[in-house]
């Protein structure tokens, strides 16, 4: 179980289905029990670091050298990457955006008895008149709604990811409804007409023409990503070479990054206006 995994203890009782824990760091999680999924989500980051749902597999891959630290960002999971994808934010912000690792408070729990439903929020003093929400909804399918409201006067412009990795055999899996066109970040070429899903050395692929589905398989295993809201799916799997160089990352081979992404175009969003970026795991 990922609460023995990462040395978390149980601090107090939230609701019929929610416990707040902690780890040596103190840094502060919400562990999901319910009949129909366990999850754990960090307060930092509002990361969901675990999904499983019942009956079923855990879907979500994370590292065994991921640092559980304040200010760190969490290797595997559910990342959130805000206001900016990568390097898309210049120098306003640090690579991916400071949601990953910004505290985040939780707002609402909601337990019924197909879900639950916990909801945080982020007012970040680099963006005061922007307020973040996500909203998680835990059950026979895991739904990540990341809502952007622009409470300025102006208008605001994002990009970012869902960045999820997922658990798989990277020497057996495939993905399909990619699309037949993406741009290789490695290469920094376009691909067209691609047929099929083929993993590269490396591989850091935007696709332009997704279907708002991905099927991702290996072995007897299937798993669905929705998404909403975006203009991209980002493919990622760093590869045997470049993971060796990653001080929270041991190995490649157990994982694979299919990301709900805006990376295209930023979406400006008009004042007193929302976005919702949304992935759903089934």
């Amino acid at each position: 179980m990922v609460l023995e995994r990462l040395q978390l203890k149980v601090v107090k009782q939230l609701d019929n289905a929610v416990f707040e824990v902690r780890n040596e760091e103190g840094m502060l999680f919400y562990w999901v029990d319910h009949p129909q999924a366990k999850a754990l989500i960090a307060q930092q980051g509002a990361h969901l670091v675990s999904y499983r749902p019942n009956p079923g597999k855990e879907k979500l891959w994370l590292s065994d050298s991921s640092e559980f630290t304040r200010g760190k960002a969490i290797r595997g999971g559910i990342p959130i990457c805000w206001p900016c994808f990568g390097t898309l934010g210049g120098d306003t912000y640090p690579r991916h955006g400071f949601a990953r690792t910004s505290q985040w408070s939780l707002d609402t729990i909601k337990t019924t008895e197909q879900y639950c439903q916990l909801i945080l929020t982020l007012c970040h003093d680099s963006t005061p008149e922007i307020a973040l929400s996500c909203k998680f909804t835990l059950g026979e399918q895991a739904s990540i709604e990341l809502t952007t409201t622009n409470n300025s006067p102006t208008e605001f412009e994002i990009t970012g990811a869902l960045h999820s990795y997922f658990i798989t055999d990277v020497k057996k899996l495939h993905i399909g409804s990619l699309g037949d066109q993406y741009i290789d970040s490695v290469s920094q070429q376009t691909k067209y007409d691609v047929t099929q899903f083929e993993l590269s050395e490396e591989t850091d692929r935007i696709y332009l023409k997704p279907k708002n589905i991905s099927h991702l398989s290996w072995d007897n295993s299937t798993v669905e990503i929705e998404h909403r809201g975006h203009d991209s799916v980002v493919v990622w799997n760093p590869g045997k070479k470049l993971a060796d160089n990653m001080a929270d990352l041991h190995s490649a081979d157990h994982f694979i990054c299919i990301e709900t992404a805006i990376t295209q175009s930023p979406v400006k969003i008009p004042a007193k206006h929302s976005h919702q970026l949304i992935q759903v795991i089934r």
